[in-house]
C-alpha cells in the first residue's frame, strides 16, 4: 500500500498548511488551533455586531421586524481546540441549532403550539393588528358603504369600499380578522406545521483566504517558537 498526493497549485496553501501541521508534535498543533481559535471567535462576533457576513456584506433582512438578527449570540459564542481542529459554536445546543440555520440557510418548522410557546396564547378578542389589517386589504376585504347602487346592472346591490388600516384596527378584533383572512385566502382548514424561510447569512469564522493566513502565521510562529 502506498500514499499519494497529489499537488494542485490551486490548493497549494493548504496542502503546504497540512504538512507543515502533520510535522509537528500534538501540543504545538494544539497551541496553533487554539491560537486561530482566538481569531475566528474575534472575527465571528464582530460579523455579528457589524450585521455583515464572512464576506463583508450586509445580513439579508428579516421578512418580518426590524430587530438585529443573531441578538446577544455573540456573547455566548466560544471556541474549541484540540491538535486536529478547532470548533467555533455554542455550548448550548438549541442557540447552536439556530446559529447554523443561520450560517447555512435552513427553513425554521413552526407550528401552532411552538407560536403559542414563543409569543403565549393569542387574546383574540383584542384589536386587529396592523399586520392582520395589511393581509386583509392584500386579500381583497372591502366593507359596506351603507349604500345601495340606483341603477345599472347592479341596482339594489350594496355598495362596497376599501377600508384603511386604522379602520380595521379600530373595529375588528384579532379572531375576526384571522378568520377573514383565511376564508379571503381559500385556507379555512390552516396547516398544523409550515416553513420560514431562513436566508443564509455565512458569518461564523472568517473567509477561506483570510482563514488560511491566520492558519499559515500560526504555524510559521510555532516553527519559530520551537526553533529557540
Amino acid at each position: 500500500m502506498s500514499l499519494t498526493i497529489r499537488y494542485d497549485s490551486r490548493h497549494a496553501a493548504r496542502i503546504n498548511q497540512d504538512i507543515g501541521l502533520l510535522a509537528l508534535p500534538a501540543a504545538s498543533r494544539k497551541r496553533i488551533f487554539n491560537h486561530a481559535g482566538r481569531a475566528y471567535l474575534k472575527a465571528s462576533r464582530e460579523n455579528i455586531r457589524q450585521q455583515r457576513t464572512i464576506y463583508g456584506n450586509p445580513f439579508e433582512k428579516r421578512k418580518y421586524g426590524k430587530g438585529k438578527l443573531l441578538k446577544n449570540m455573540g456573547r455566548s459564542l466560544k471556541f474549541f481546540s484540540t491538535p486536529n481542529y478547532v470548533k467555533v459554536t455554542w455550548p448550548n445546543k438549541s442557540v447552536a441549532k439556530l446559529g447554523y440555520k443561520h450560517q447555512f440557510g435552513i427553513d425554521e418548522v413552526m407550528t401552532a403550539a411552538r407560536m403559542v410557546k414563543i409569543h403565549g396564547q393569542p387574546d383574540y378578542e383584542a384589536n386587529a393588528t396592523k399586520k392582520q389589517a395589511k393581509a386583509l386589504l392584500e386579500a381583497g376585504f372591502t366593507i359596506s358603504t351603507g349604500k345601495t347602487f340606483k341603477s345599472g346592472p347592479n341596482k339594489g346591490k350594496t355598495r362596497r369600499k376599501r377600508p384603511s388600516q386604522r379602520w380595521i384596527m379600530e373595529n375588528m378584533k384579532l379572531g375576526q380578522a384571522g378568520l377573514i383572512i383565511r376564508t379571503l385566502r381559500n385556507n379555512t382548514n390552516p396547516p398544523k406545521s409550515w416553513k420560514i424561510p431562513v436566508p443564509e447569512r455565512p458569518f461564523l469564522g472568517m473567509a477561506g483566504g483570510d482563514a488560511t493566513q491566520i492558519l499559515t502565521r500560526e504555524i510559521e510562529q510555532e516553527r519559530q517558537r520551537r526553533a529557540r
